[in-house]
Formats: structure tokens, sequence, C-alpha cells
């Protein structure tokens, strides 16, 4: 039996995408725009958007996002179109915007961007509702496996009443499709680590 040559892997690629509806157009570009062209074919090898290819398509690892054009390529998103997710733009002295994630029961999750990264961030339960603070810190150390990509801390909102907020971090260049996973991840997390630690709560505050 021959063996198969990257000119028969190719070959057979081709054959798949024909299979798929998928049809050949050749185009110029500058040589330093290759990249964001092979991202855009990706985009455009899905069903019909329209005029809705996503700012995603266009941001590089060298272009960070700022709230505004989160906000704004957010917007376009199929979820929040639905309804399924409602977005706030927080002003003031360091901008957020706040994800009201319908789907999860209106969960709040914020995002706000510090320099290099965005932290996505929600307050997983306030520490005057745990019942035993040492147990509750230990078995939330030893959790570290269980809830992906999200961690667990403590912080001490603007009213001075502390809570225990899960969060997550990751690049300010990184594509929209990493930011929405880590958004979704993180509230899949919170909720499942409010169910987990619910022995932990207070009786008024289950």
């Amino acid at each position: 039996m021959a063996r198969k040559t990257s000119t028969d892997y190719m070959r057979e690629m081709r054959a798949r995408l024909t299979a798929a509806g998928l049809v050949k157009r050749e185009l110029y570009v500058l040589p330093e725009n290759a990249d964001v062209l092979r991202t855009i074919e990706k985009a455009l090898r899905q069903p019909y958007r329209g005029n809705r290819v996503k700012l995603e398509q266009f941001m590089t690892e060298n272009t960070n996002w700022t709230i505004d054009t989160l906000h704004a390529a957010l917007v376009e998103q199929d979820a929040v179109r639905n309804n399924e997710i409602e977005l706030t733009l927080l002003q003031g002295a360091e901008p957020s915007l706040q994800v009201t994630m319908h789907q999860f029961g209106g969960l709040p999750i914020i995002i706000a961007i510090a320099g290099n990264q965005i932290l996505v961030d929600s307050v997983l339960v306030y520490t005057s509702q745990v019942k035993d603070v040492a147990e509750f810190n230990d078995a939330v150390l030893r959790s570290r496996d269980i809830f992906p990509l999200s961690s667990i801390g403590i912080e001490t909102m603007p009213n001075g009443e502390a809570v225990y907020n899960m969060f997550g971090a990751l690049s300010a260049a990184s594509s929209l499709s990493v930011i929405v996973h880590e958004v979704l991840t993180l509230a899949d997390n919170v909720i499942r680590a409010a169910e987990a630690y619910e022995h932990f709560l207070t009786a008024d505050s289950k």
C-alpha cells in the first residue's frame, strides 16, 4: 500500500471542504495580513452571519481589548441578542462590564480590564453567611482542582463587607471566544461551588 504524502492529505482536505458545500475564492492581500485572512476564513466557513463578523476576527495578540471594544463585540453575540445574557456598561474611575447570566438564574459577573489582564469575577458568598470560616477556608483550599479556570479569594466590598468571590484572569489580547468561554465557565463554577459549599452556610443565607 502506497504511503500518503502531504499532497494526498491536501487533496482529501479539499474534497471534504467541497463536500461540505464550501467554494474556493482567490484573494490578494499584503503578506503581513496573511494570519488575519486565515482567521477570517475560519469564521466564513460557519453558517451565514451577514455583516456580523465578530470583532475577535480582527484582534491580534498585539492588540488589547478595552471595556468599550469588548462591550461592542459581546453585544453581537447570539446569547446577548436572545437575552440569555444581559450586558451593562458600568462607567466610573475604572469602567467595567456587568454580565447578567439569565440562564444561571440572573447570576451577575463583572468583567474588568487591568493593564494586560482581563479579570472576570462574581460574588460567591458573604463571609457573614459562613458558619465556620476556618472550616470553610480549609474546604476551599482543598478544592483547587474541582473548578477549572477559576479561583476563590476574599475581597472587601465598597460598603466594607467582606465576600468570597470566584474569579478568573486571562490576557487582554485573548480572542472573543476565549473570553466568552471564561465567562461561561465561571458562571458554571459559581453555581457548582454554591451547591458544594451549601452546608457551610447559615440557614438564613440558603
